[in-house]
This record gives C-alpha cells, sequence and structure tokens, in this order.
C-alpha cells in the first residue's frame, strides 16, 4: 500500500503538471522557446559550455527546442517535476542506510516550489535542469571522500553554483574534520572558477547563476529559496523516524501542498503579463477569434494587448465596427513605437508586414532580437528578419539568417525551403506573400518617423488600391486621434 500511494502521488504530480502547462499556460511555452535557437554546431556547443552551469544550460536549450509543439513542452515539464521529485526522496536516504521514512509528501515540495517560481516568464528551464543534475550528484557526493577534490569542481561546471546542495548534504551526514575542509575548498572552487571562466559577468550572477534567469543582474529571492528549501527536505525526509497511522496523514498533506501551491501560483503569476503572452502566441499561430474571445472576458489595459486585439479584429473584419468594445489607447493601440523589448513590439512588426513595410518590420524584429536580454537569438524573429530581407531583394543578407537557421531542428525545413526559393526569380514572384508585399510596398525612398506613419499608410493606399489593410487602419488611426482630441 506504501509503494501504491507513492506511485499514484508521483503519478498525479505529473499529470497535473503536464496539464498546467498544456491547457492552463501554453503560451509560456511558445515564449521560451521563441525566446533562444538551439543549433547543432560545435561552436554553439563550445560557446554554452565554456561556464560554469554550461553543460545544464546548453540541456535546457536542446529541451526547449521542443516546447515548439506544445504537447511536448508541457510533457517535458512533466517529467523533470516528477524527476525532480524522486531525486529528493532518493538523496533523503544516507549512503548503505535503508532507514524508514515517512515524509514522502515533503518530497513533492521543490517541485512545486519551482512551478510556483516559473510564473515568472524570465525564469530559464536551465534552473530546474541545473538543479536536477546537482540533485543527481547526492548518492556520489555522500559516499565519495577525498574523490569531492575533483567532484566539486565538475559539478560545479556541469550544474553551476545549486551543486552546493549536494556538497552541504555530504558535509552534515559527514560531519568530519575533512568534511568542514570541503566547505573552504568549494569556496574556492567557485572563485577560481569564476575568474578564470565567468570573470566578464557580475560577481552576483557568476555565484548564484549565470543562466538561471533570462534578466541580467537581477536575483528573484526563490532562486536562493529552492536549493535551501530542496536542502532542508532532502534532511528532513531522511530522518528514520516513524509516524504512527501514517496513511491517515497522507490524502491531508497531499491537499494541504495542493493548496500551497495554488495560493503561490495565483500570487506570483501575473494574469495581465500570461494575457499578453497568450494574446502573441495566439496570433503566432492565426487564431484570431480565439483573441477576441479572450477578450471579451478580459483585456489588459495596456498597449500592448491593445494592438495585439485591434490586430485580430482587423483579420476577423471587425475593427471599424467593434472598435470601442475593446480597451484603446490611442493610436499607440494600433501601432506602438519601437520600445526595443524581446516582446512588445511583435504584433506591431506584424501588422507593418502585412500592410506592405518590410523596412520598418525588419527594424521592429531586429530589435526585438537583440532586446532579449540573455543574449541569444530567436527562430521565430530572424525568420521573419530573413523574409524582410527576401522581400526587398537582398538575398546574400536573407541566405545569411537562413544559413543559421537551416542549423535548427524546426525551422530547418523552413530556411532550406526560403534558400532554394530564392535562387530564382519567377517563384518569388508565384509565391503569394512575397509577390503581394512586394506589390503593396513603397517604391521610393524616404525617411520615417512614428508621427508620420498614418501618411505612409495613406501613400501605401494611394499607390496600391488592393492594400485594404493600410487603408482601414489609417481610417481608424484618424478616429482614435479625434477619440484623443488631437
Amino acid at each position: 500500500m506504501n509503494q501504491l500511494y507513492r506511485t499514484l502521488a508521483s503519478s498525479l504530480l505529473g499529470v497535473t503538471v503536464f496539464i498546467f502547462w498544456m491547457w492552463l499556460f501554453p503560451q509560456d511555452l511558445s515564449y521560451q522557446e521563441q525566446n533562444q535557437l538551439f543549433l547543432f554546431t560545435w561552436d554553439y556547443l563550445a560557446e554554452r559550455l565554456a561556464l560554469p552551469g554550461g553543460p545544464a544550460d546548453w540541456l535546457s536549450e536542446f529541451l526547449v527546442q521542443f516546447f515548439y509543439l506544445r504537447a511536448a513542452g508541457a510533457l517535458i515539464l512533466a517529467l523533470m517535476a516528477v524527476l525532480l521529485q524522486q531525486l529528493v526522496w532518493r538523496a533523503a536516504r544516507p549512503a548503505g542506510e535503508n532507514g524508514r521514512r515517512c515524509f514522502y509528501a515533503l518530497s513533492f515540495i521543490p517541485s512545486l516550489l519551482m512551478l510556483v517560481y516559473q510564473g515568472d516568464v524570465e525564469v530559464l528551464i536551465s534552473y530546474p535542469v541545473a538543479l536536477i543534475l546537482a540533485l543527481a550528484f547526492c548518492p556520489v557526493m555522500t559516499r565519495a571522500r577525498w574523490h569531492r577534490l575533483w567532484l566539486i569542481p565538475l559539478g560545479w561546471w556541469i550544474a553551476g553554483p545549486v551543486i552546493i546542495v549536494p556538497i552541504l548534504i555530504s558535509v552534515i551526514r559527514g560531519r568530519r574534520g575533512e568534511d568542514l575542509l570541503m566547505l573552504v575548498y568549494t569556496a574556492g572552487v567557485y572563485f577560481a572558477g569564476y575568474r578564470l571562466l565567468a570573470s566578464q559577468y557580475p560577481a552576483r550572477d557568476a555565484f548564484f547563476g549565470i543562466n538561471y534567469y533570462r534578466l541580467v543582474e537581477s536575483l528573484p529571492a526563490l532562486q536562493i529559496i529552492i536549493p535551501v528549501v530542496t536542502l532542508l527536505v532532502i534532511l528532513l525526509c531522511g530522518l528514520p523516524f516513524r509516524l504512527r497511522r501514517p496513511g491517515i496523514w497522507a490524502l491531508p498533506s497531499l491537499l494541504l501542498l495542493g493548496l500551497g501551491t495554488w495560493a503561490g501560483v495565483h500570487h506570483t503569476y501575473n494574469k495581465d503579463t500570461h494575457e499578453v503572452l497568450a494574446y502573441d502566441w495566439l496570433i503566432r499561430h492565426e487564431r484570431y477569434a480565439d483573441v477576441i474571445s479572450r477578450a471579451e472576458k478580459y483585456q489588459p489595459r495596456n498597449p500592448v494587448s491593445a494592438c495585439s486585439v485591434n490586430f485580430c479584429l482587423f483579420m476577423n473584419g471587425q475593427l471599424e465596427t467593434r472598435l470601442t468594445d475593446f480597451y484603446q489607447c490611442g493610436t499607440e493601440g494600433l501601432i506602438l513605437p519601437s520600445i526595443r523589448d524581446n516582446m512588445s513590439d511583435i504584433t506591431s512588426a506584424e501588422a507593418l508586414w502585412m500592410m506592405g513595410m518590410p523596412n520598418i518590420t525588419l527594424q521592429y524584429f531586429f530589435d526585438v532580437q537583440e532586446s532579449i536580454q540573455n543574449g541569444r537569438k530567436s527562430g521565430r524573429f530572424m525568420s521573419r528578419i530573413a523574409e524582410c530581407n527576401i522581400v526587398n531583394g537582398w538575398y546574400d543578407r536573407a541566405e545569411k539568417y537562413l544559413d543559421i537557421l537551416s542549423h535548427s531542428l524546426f525551422y530547418r525545413q523552413w530556411a532550406l525551403g526560403r534558400k532554394a526559393l530564392i535562387q530564382s526569380e519567377e517563384n518569388l514572384a508565384s509565391d503569394p506573400v512575397y509577390a503581394y508585399i512586394r506589390s503593396v510596398r513603397f517604391q521610393d525612398d524616404f525617411i520615417t518617423f512614428y508621427d508620420g506613419l498614418d501618411l505612409m499608410m495613406a501613400i501605401l493606399y494611394n499607390q496600391n488600391k488592393n492594400n485594404f489593410m493600410a487603408a482601414q487602419y489609417y481610417t481608424v488611426w484618424q478616429r482614435l486621434k479625434q477619440m484623443e482630441g488631437r
């Protein structure tokens, strides 16, 4: 019965996490995938392995590329949650001891805390991957004595600073003089490794995880709390103590953990942020009606959400008739001025692309990609940059981006197809998207600026009466100006 309870409880954790990502927050999977580009090249591998925690970072980015498929991403995160829970439970057993432990429910706490922490969309998957790899060292680190002299730097290079968890467990369980010396040795390894491998980073990032969090020079409290809690849970679960009638406590403990997790998720998952991410994810998959449906129930009151909803209203032929049904913030609700972050300008850039402004689209998407704070590239953004160059006839530039994309998994076939397409002007002329953009784009060069965007829409329509989007956006732009009193 005890083994059955453990199996069912761990299975319930995996199913719950899968449902959580698959149906409640699939937009987070898309956000993670579009803010990195995993490449199957030696240079890419060498760049990752050159830093402490590099192998964990490389492995996490390998996994995140599969987030392109929603079900695959949800399954990966569910398996990681169960694996983390199982490693915590197994690490609780001291080497060579089969002591009775009756705190199985506690082993779920690190996985559930990680789920709460991931409410911050800037948390990288390399953080749970690094913690999993660190816990895998626990049995070896506990049994090893002087072999820890090479295990500690190896673990620090593989997993990064969270390797301190198995080191502290081995020290606490050993309680020998040599174990205390290992703490001094660990501090020396951290310092020497920082000076040799990561001195270009701030010391705070190097000692608390370079690639655990996307925003540079930021250190959320949970990034420190989770390893500390994991250490305490392992020590508590390892106590040779048996509760009276443990079956009575099984269900209530799981319910309590579930309620605590729900409260944590409710606190950390910012509704407006995740709603904007949902709009972007749905637009990426051309599910415009779903964006309107979500906005009818709840719409964040910010220009990014207004821009997304108005774009979807246009795509559904409802922009002029339903404009006042949703939140508006002036002309910025149609096209945003370039903000230079990795999210805000995406829908504006898509509208500019469809309207026939590939040069401004190129600027927007280039800025969006370069605004990814940890310096990663994006398959989604790079694809559009390549297309802007193709439409402009800059095939050499386009081919450079396509060559990069051809080393990825999910963008490879698309990139190879575009490389073949640009070999023939006849093929390009027959492509419905590129032929249309070329037919409606500006025929003359001139200096552009945001305040003159409506005039540019008028020019686009006057030179090609088939550019219905430019005409309608111009009309609504003037309407929003009047509503603002401008």
